[in-house]
């Protein structure tokens, strides 16, 4: 993959995120509306002795290639390597600093020690690592309770059973490669005020600079967005 190409995936993996969780929030209507207009289309072929002998094959048929097509997708993220190793190279925030721009998150709170440093990002990591791996329920595990709330609820509109089904659903086809890219982490800050803080990293494409949200909860990291936003200005 290019690097404009590898930059658009990226960019498209994003924007995919950000469109499905909204229309979860939104789908009970529409999709009950669309499951009903499919089941009188189905009721008016069934009419015919013809379509009504074929279209049971048909059908199943194509639940079995989807659930095949699902699986494969699992066991391409296990089979691949698709793992990028943690890094923690530190520095703080001041290195991010951008002249005459924002720079809310490079000074919020306070500049957190190197072991605290340490133990966000390999939170933030793991998260990724899980989801690139499909373990849906694993990567769950990592994250904030309002997260996990907010999906929750997005999984009980959209029909999902739960989170694990949400991003099982948003994210089971991403390619390898792609995987790959998101799971590179570079930790270099952690920034932090009460439970709310905000771990800086470098990651792909082109050692771009991320700040994730986090929260300190029950006496470990947990991860406040399915993914870092890009600081504009950093380098």
């Amino acid at each position: 993959m290019t690097r404009d190409g590898t930059r658009l995936a990226a960019v498209i993996v994003a924007a995919i995120l950000a469109v499905a969780l909204s229309a979860c929030g939104s789908s009970g209507t529409s999709s009950t509306s669309t499951s009903g207009e499919a089941g009188s289309q189905e009721g008016v072929k069934g009419q015919s002795g013809t379509e009504q002998g074929k279209k049971p094959g048909a059908a199943q048929k194509k639940a079995k290639s989807e659930k095949e097509g699902g699986n494969e997708s699992a066991k391409r993220h296990v089979a691949k390597h698709v793992v990028t190793p943690l890094k923690v190279s530190g520095g703080g925030s001041q290195q991010f600093h951008v002249k005459g721009g924002d720079n809310s998150i490079q000074e919020y709170g306070e500049e957190k020690s190197e072991t605290e440093l340490r133990e966000a990002a390999e939170a933030v990591h793991r998260f990724f690592v899980a989801r690139a791996e499909a373990r849906w329920a694993d990567a769950c595990s990592y994250l904030s309770k309002s997260l996990l709330q907010q999906l929750e609820q997005f999984a009980a509109k959209s029909e999902k059973k739960d989170c694990a089904a949400i991003l099982n659903a948003l994210t089971a086809n991403v390619a390898p490669s792609v995987w790959r890219e998101i799971t590179t982490v570079n930790a270099a800050s952690l920034r932090q005020e009460g439970e709310q803080a905000f771990l800086i990293y470098r990651g792909a494409p082109d050692h771009t600079v991320y700040a994730m949200p986090m929260k300190y909860e029950g006496g470990k990291w947990t991860v406040g967005a399915l993914s870092g936003d890009a600081l504009p200005g950093a380098a």
